[in-house]
């Protein structure tokens, strides 16, 4: 009885979204067994793991998806029957770190893969659900050929998803879901011919994608932060330090508005979780760490450059990297 239930469990999980593959690096893995923070550290210590590509964790009502390059997180997603959106990397390790069942998997591709994969989360189709059963496959790849179309079909037969990129109306990658291998010629026509297959039209391709603040650039400023805190209210008190918080913060997200997704808890710990470019980020956070110290040199004169320095002296090297110091008054 226990092995009926657990395989109709795991089968319900594998009845969600497939995507193309690649070179597979884990597939199929249980993620009980898998901690997600080591498979994501995998690039610093094995040149193995420096690869484009995607890790896959299907969940039974959706697939979380964090897209790689040379191994490391830029982005991710959440996609199910109904939905596809972008959220934050971070959000995808947290739930992955708290689910009792989940499917693993981390595959190498090229970056056009992850591009095509990226664009039809964030962009709209020209045309969505085009009847192949009333124009033959032959015709309408042949009208995109002659139109010179630069984008990408997004085709669609049930839980799979795949996808066809267009260069000067020639076809110059056809990824099918489930499969590693890459369609040519006729192969992609007769592709086409499958019943019961929903094709969308896209014109815009991220050639360049969207790059989010990795978890660990997040949580290092709310490090940061939280020592900043802790500091000036030895000094004048947890009152003062929350009320001065709150007042830098409206000012701050009014230029900035991820800082709203910012907040402090009752022990000045700042926790958050945000979906931002990163060089965006290093400047909110530069901006916002300067109006905190600058605020409290009222009551501390310059001992509250002396405490912020000291703060951010923990962190130089990690903050350089972002070139923090590029945007933050302060200099280590």
């Amino acid at each position: 009885m226990q092995f009926f239930v657990l395989t109709l469990i795991h089968i319900s999980i594998l009845y969600t979204m497939k995507f193309p593959k690649g070179r597979p690096l884990l597939e199929n893995t249980r993620l009980e067994f898998i901690n997600l923070n080591n498979v994501l550290s995998a690039s610093k210590r094995e040149r193995a793991h420096r690869i484009s590509g995607y890790i896959s964790i299907i969940y039974p009502d959706a697939v979380e998806l964090i897209f790689l390059r040379e191994g490391e997180p830029f982005n991710a997603a959440r996609i199910g029957r109904d939905f596809r959106k972008i959220i934050p990397i971070s959000s995808v390790v947290e739930k992955a770190a708290k689910a009792t069942s989940g499917i693993l998997s981390e595959y190498a591709t090229d970056d056009m893969l992850v591009n095509l994969i990226i664009s039809s989360i964030v962009h709209e189709p020209i045309k969505s659900n085009v009847d192949l059963t009333r124009i033959q496959p032959k015709v309408f790849i042949d009208k995109l050929k002659t139109t010179k179309f630069n984008g990408f079909i997004w085709v669609r037969s049930g839980i799979e998803e795949s996808f066809i990129h267009f260069d000067e109306g020639e076809i110059t990658a056809c990824y099918v879901a489930g499969s590693s291998k890459k369609l040519e010629g006729n192969e992609v026509t007769n592709f086409l011919m499958k019943p019961e297959i929903a094709v969308s039209i896209f014109d815009k391709f991220e050639h360049t994608t969207i790059t989010q603040a990795t978890p660990a650039q997040v949580d290092m400023f709310c490090k940061i932060f939280t020592s900043l805190l802790k500091q000036y209210a030895h000094p004048i008190g947890e009152t003062l330090v929350l009320k001065t918080f709150m007042i830098s913060k409206s000012t701050v997200q009014k230029e900035y508005p991820f800082i709203k997704d910012f907040n402090v808890d009752s022990g000045l710990r700042l926790v958050g979780t945000v979906i931002v470019e990163p060089k965006f980020f290093a400047q909110g956070m530069a901006r916002w760490f300067d109006l905190i110290h600058e605020s409290f040199s009222t009551f501390l004169g310059k001992e509250s450059e002396v405490i912020a320095k000291k703060v951010l002296s923990d962190y130089r090297f990690a903050l350089k990297s972002l070139s923090f110091f590029d945007y933050c008054k302060l200099k280590i």
